[in-house]
């Protein structure tokens, strides 16, 4: 497919390039506001502008919607927001009727089918999917019933699952155009690899556009220069405004220049690859959907197409499985409405894949409070609970006692204020001890259903430290300073205090970040030395500082390991490739691991979504590094 129509205009090669001003939610849910932006996108010389259609209740489970508090950070961020900014079916139809009489094409991603048909009978002239719906077959297969061009994004995703995505869109014989996308807000530089354009057009043999979330016009416009037949970047008036768009959108002014100016941008060019980043990872899980039971059902039910939906988040099975469930038969337990249905539950996958794996060290598995029940069945030494600030917030009261020890993972962020125990800024580390100070009541009374329960626990705390528009390099002594002040004014009684190391290039709620101390291995061990802090070895993010600042990581490895007290250990690529499994990175595991061996520290393997389907990810990785060293 090498050209395809929308509206009038035709998309291709020998076409001009189709740009979509994408408003999507930063109209506010105000009309007016909305109107201000298709008129700003009539005045840049955009083709399209585009915006979003959601039935909540169709997108997102009713725990969700129903106790936003228990979801993960950016979820609860995410869905807070949509819900402020919905339009009625009225309003988008006004709107849809003011960019017609502007010659202007209204595109519009539906999320759901419902919104899917309302989209329909407006007649719009293409659809847009956002990429956290390129796995959602059942929602593809209804676009492409409707014979009109989709234009589907494909961040959050590993080659193979777009390969998939194509077969499935050549089999319903459908007109689309993919685009390359890297779906953080605003996205890093060094993430946008834009060269996995040419992968799209050598592989797949068809149109290719670019979805920019990235600062700036440099970016969009290199896309143009390596094949790129459509762009969309977002539009606003004002990037102060509140939402998880305005940052990662062009100005009016910015946006007449995307439209007059093509420019190389060689430091964005990247490999022809790609895997998740670690803030896709996190929007991956976030936006994009599970299978779930449609309606109750009991053990021993024969699944129809019917039994099952899909809905966010994107904790459980991947939608793309859905074909796999039907005609099988569930096998393990009842299902409630809602609940996911894990490929086990069919006997598709075993319950779990490693068992009884014996090692000559302890080891522990990642939990929170909510699911470690169904984690414990793993028979780790030991769990780190991770803490979220809604854990600390809501103060929820366990009762249920465990014969296991227990350490305790601080949060990062306390709402959405980014906790700094090293800032310049005093109000911002009083502010951050504060917090900690609760967390650290909080974790008290949780220790107290653990087996250490009269023994201090291991309390591990990220330093801060961080920066969004430079690392504070030349400020590391005065940073290290404000850090140590700060965790000798919290109240840790019953507490091992651990810092943990970090990465250069971290990804927090809001994208590009740097980080400036607790980052090299000999600072970080004078600084054990110096104030009396044991730290926390985390592999991952020194192999990312190794990368990214040139340095060797078994060096660093022997430097830190004399101050080391526990160890988070997962594999790493590039910058920000963050808790890969073990094997899936690049980091020589030999050297590294005949030096951890010889310690007796605990170790967790702090794998990415390795918690899902009873632990999986988290044996996978002690039975890959039981093969990868025999004393392990």
């Amino acid at each position: 497919m090498l050209e395809i129509k929308i509206g009038h205009k035709k998309i291709g090669t020998g076409h001009p390039v189709y740009i979509i001003a994408e408003i999507g939610l930063n109209h506010q849910g105000d009309i007016k506001l909305a109107r201000k932006l298709i008129d700003a996108a009539v005045k840049a010389g955009a083709d399209a502008v585009k915006f979003q259609k959601r039935s909540l209740s169709k997108v997102y489970s009713s725990e969700a919607l129903e106790h936003p508090e228990n979801q993960e950070h950016s979820t609860n961020y995410i869905l807070g927001h949509i819900k402020k900014s919905e339009l009625s079916e009225a309003q988008m139809k006004e709107l849809f009727e003011y960019s017609k009489s502007k010659n202007m094409d209204f595109l519009c991603t539906p999320w759901d089918e419902e919104s899917l048909a309302f989209l329909h009978n407006l007649d719009i002239p293409a659809f847009k999917i956002a990429s956290a719906d390129m796995f959602n077959f059942k929602l593809l297969s209804k676009v492409a019933a409707l014979k009109k061009p989709m234009i589907i994004s494909t961040g959050m995703s590993f080659v193979s699952e777009i390969e998939e995505l194509v077969n499935l869109l050549r089999k319903l014989n459908a007109e689309y155009v993919l685009l390359h996308c890297n779906s953080t807000y605003p996205a890093p530089y060094h993430d946008i690899n834009l060269n996995f354009i040419r992968l799209l057009q050598n592989k797949f043999a068809g149109i290719v556009g670019y979805s920019g979330h990235e600062p700036g016009i440099a970016v969009s416009i290199s896309a143009v220069t390596l094949g790129a037949k459509i762009v969309e970047k977002h539009i606003t008036l004002d990037r102060n405004l509140p939402g998880p768009d305005h940052k990662a959108s062009l100005l009016p002014d910015e946006f007449i220049e995307l439209v007059k100016q093509i420019r190389i941008v060689e430091a964005s060019l990247g490999e022809e690859t790609r895997f998740p980043s670690r803030g896709e990872y996190l929007n991956r899980e976030t936006l994009s959907k599970s299978i779930v039971a449609a309606r109750d059902l009991k053990k021993g039910a024969v699944l129809t197409y019917e039994d099952l939906d899909v809905k966010s988040p994107g904790k459980g099975t991947n939608p793309m499985k859905l074909d796999l469930f039907v005609g099988k038969k569930i096998v393990t337990r009842d299902v409630k409405k809602d609940d996911y249905l894990l490929e086990s539950d069919i006997n598709l996958r075993p319950a779990k894949l490693y068992k009884n794996i014996k090692t000559k060290h302890q080891w522990g598995i990642v939990a929170r409070m909510s699911d470690i029940d169904s984690l414990i069945d793993c028979k780790p030494n030991f769990i780190e609970i991770h803490l979220t600030s809604a854990d600390v917030n809501k103060d929820k009261k366990y009762t249920k006692k465990y014969d296991i020890e227990v350490t305790f993972h601080a949060p990062e962020y306390n709402g959405d204020f980014l906790l700094d125990l090293s800032s310049r800024d005093p109000k911002v580390r009083k502010e951050s001890i504060a917090f900690f100070d609760k967390v650290l009541e909080h974790s008290r009374k949780l220790k107290k259903l653990f087996r250490n329960r009269d023994k201090k626990a291991k309390f591990i705390i990220h330093p801060g430290g961080m920066d969004m528009s430079t690392p504070l390099l030349k400020h590391i002594d005065e940073l290290n300073r404000n850090l140590a002040d700060s965790l000798g004014k919290l109240k840790g009684d019953g507490f091992e205090l651990l810092v943990e190391n970090m990465p250069g290039l971290p990804w927090y709620f809001g994208g590009q970040w740097y980080h400036s101390n607790f980052m090299d291995a000999k600072e970080i061990a004078l600084f054990s030395k110096k104030y009396g802090y044991g730290i926390v070895f985390d592999t991952s993010h020194a192999a990312l500082y190794c990368n990214y600042y040139g340095k060797d990581l078994l060096e660093y490895t022997k430097i830190i390991l004399p101050v080391t007290k526990y160890i988070h250990i997962s594999d790493a690529a590039r910058y920000n490739g963050e808790g890969l499994q073990i094997g899936d990175g690049t980091i020589d595991w030999k050297p590294i691991l005949d030096e951890l061996v010889v310690t007796d520290l605990w170790f967790i393997p702090e794998i990415w979504q390795g918690h899902k389907f009873g632990g999986e990810g988290f044996l996978k990785a002690i039975n890959n590094l039981k093969e990868l060293h025999k004393d392990f």
